[in-house]
């Protein structure tokens, strides 16, 4: 299953449809993005990333 995936199947979960859920991938195109936003991303860090970025969205999604 793709994080994608399992962010849709969460999603699907009704007691889990405002929890936070963040994409950490290697995918930085436009469509994947999108898809995941579709799918019910709260945000999209692209590897590899630095510890001040993560801190930074996670503060911004909290």
């Amino acid at each position: 299953m793709s994080g994608i995936e399992m962010t849709a199947e969460v999603r699907a979960l009704g007691s889990h449809k405002s929890t936070p859920i963040l994409l950490l991938t290697t995918e930085s195109g436009l469509d994947k993005k999108t898809e995941g936003k579709k799918a019910g991303a709260t945000g999209w860090l692209v590897k590899p990333f630095d510890p001040e970025q993560l801190t930074k969205i996670v503060n911004k999604v909290l």
